[in-house]
């Protein structure tokens, strides 16, 4: 683990544009994790990318809202998932998570696929979904512009998923508040499907179009299915 704290960029004041302060409110969880977002804005900056003050940036399945620092530099903020339109300075939760989806990505041979949601979009699950310990999540494509084209359900095989009483729409960020093994997912494409198990130990198997397709060995996927 490295230290909580402050990261800045460094190469965007040469280009006549401020610098970018990124802060993490708890110990980063995986080292050089700051440099995801480093390197997006000073990438951003040299191809002529001008940021300001209450503009949201997408940062894979994240926004982030920029801020004035009283230091000079532009801040960086993201909702705070238990509270809602509150927003906080930190990137804790959204580099994390978009750092956790690639690996899925990464881990399945699927990173050129990648289909990363926006937070807000919605998701199908079934009423059971909370208690579950198993779980069927399945990527089918969007019937419209608010759809991610998600569905999660428990596995319990006497719960009719067909039945409308037994489904609810929610967004993907409550899915992330409630069941947070699962949001490691959602940047999976169209086709995909998981079995998950846990979800305290998670274990997994993923089809891509019916086929099972297991992680390569080594990867972040393979690691926390041996866990």
């Amino acid at each position: 683990m490295t230290s909580r704290g402050d990261y800045t960029t460094t190469q965007c004041s040469a280009l006549g544009h401020s610098e970018f302060t990124i802060h993490f409110e708890r110990d980063v969880p995986v080292p050089g994790l700051e440099l995801m977002l480093i390197g997006y804005f000073e990438g951003a900056v040299k191809s002529g990318t001008k940021f300001k003050p209450g503009q949201t940036v997408q940062l894979g399945w994240a926004t982030l809202r920029l801020t004035q620092r009283e230091d000079g530099t532009l801040g960086v903020l993201e909702p705070d998932l238990k509270h809602e339109l509150k927003w906080v300075e930190s990137v804790d939760q959204s580099l994390f998570e978009t750092w956790r989806q690639k690996e899925v990505l990464e881990s399945l041979g699927l990173s050129a696929r990648a289909d990363f949601p926006r937070q807000a979009l919605q998701a199908i699950v079934c009423s059971r979904v909370w208690e579950a310990t198993g779980f069927l999540m399945g990527r089918a494509e969007a019937t419209g512009p608010t759809d991610s084209g998600w569905f999660i359900g428990c596995m319990d095989e006497s719960h009719d998923h067909q039945a409308t009483e037994a489904l609810s729409v929610i967004p993907l960020i409550e899915l992330a508040v409630r069941l947070p093994p699962l949001a490691q997912f959602l940047a999976l494409p169209v086709g995909v499907d998981v079995i998950a198990t846990g979800p305290e130990k998670l274990r997994t198997r993923v089809f891509v179009e019916d086929e099972e397709r297991k992680p390569a060995e080594g990867s972040y996927l393979a690691a926390l299915n041996d866990s």
